[in-house]
């Protein structure tokens, strides 16, 4: 792209790719005549590198390999929170309860039927194969058949933990919220959380159980969350990096 640094235009944007390292990284180089410093960002969109107008290459150049360590380790971590792609297609794995399940297809007349194989495998029967939209379905109803039951066990647990009654457990399906509870003492999960190691459930469920005791976010209620699942900070940072792609589901 050919522009002149002597123009005073707003601002001029265009797409580079630099060596970082082992990585060809492709950035957007925006100049900016009301910048007076170079600044680097990265988010869900990829790295951007903000700098005066007329900022020698050399200074990019610089900049870029002094800060290679910390645009790696930022661009790992949005890529790790990105959703996968699913295609829904024999051989593809699905996750649950934080385990990889080669899924299996097979076609099949009659009604469609998901099992879980002693192989690790999840065995579908159904009618169409082919048709990644009726696999996605049947997919997720069987999430949601195991999600109540399991959900609910723990559910038990954490309140016994807190001398409390059993809830009420019902599921959601709810974008974006992975649980909640009410004055009703409902527990509402979200059925989406199968897909997830066992300790990000944990974190979830006994998140929402301590609001039997406490209906808000005071530090009195992350004590009685941290009684009952001491691990929950790390529980919690990890499954924000993973929630888009369980989310997308």
């Amino acid at each position: 792209m050919q522009f002149d640094l002597f123009q005073r235009p707003e601002r001029l944007a265009e797409r580079r790719t630099a060596r970082l390292g082992e990585h060809e990284v492709h950035y957007l180089l925006k100049r900016s005549v009301k910048r007076r410093r170079m600044l680097l960002t990265v988010d869900e969109n990829g790295l951007t590198v903000s700098v005066p107008w007329r900022t020698a290459e050399h200074r990019i150049a610089d900049l870029l390999q002094q800060s290679t360590p910390w645009v790696l380790s930022k661009l790992e971590l949005y890529a790790m929170r990105r959703p996968r792609e699913r295609r829904w297609t024999h051989g593809e794995s699905i996750e649950y309860l934080g385990r990889n399940l080669p899924l299996h297809l097979e076609a099949h007349n009659g009604r469609t039927v998901a099992r879980l194989q002693e192989d690790g495998r999840l065995q579908l029967w159904i009618s169409n194969p082919e048709d990644s939209s009726a696999v996605r379905a049947a997919v997720i109803a069987w999430y949601r058949r195991h999600a109540l039951p399991h959900l609910s066990a723990a559910a038990v647990r954490f309140a016994g933990l807190l001398g409390e009654g059993a809830p009420t457990v019902l599921l959601t399906s709810a974008r974006g919220r992975w649980g909640s509870c009410n004055a009703r003492r409902e527990v509402r999960l979200n059925w989406r959380l199968m897909q997830a190691p066992p300790q990000l459930i944990d974190y979830v469920v006994a998140h929402e159980v301590a609001h039997l005791r406490v209906m808000n976010h005071s530090a009195r209620f992350w004590a009685t969350v941290e009684r009952i699942q001491p691990g929950y900070r790390e529980a919690r940072a990890e499954l924000d990096r993973r929630a888009a792609h369980y989310m997308a589901l």
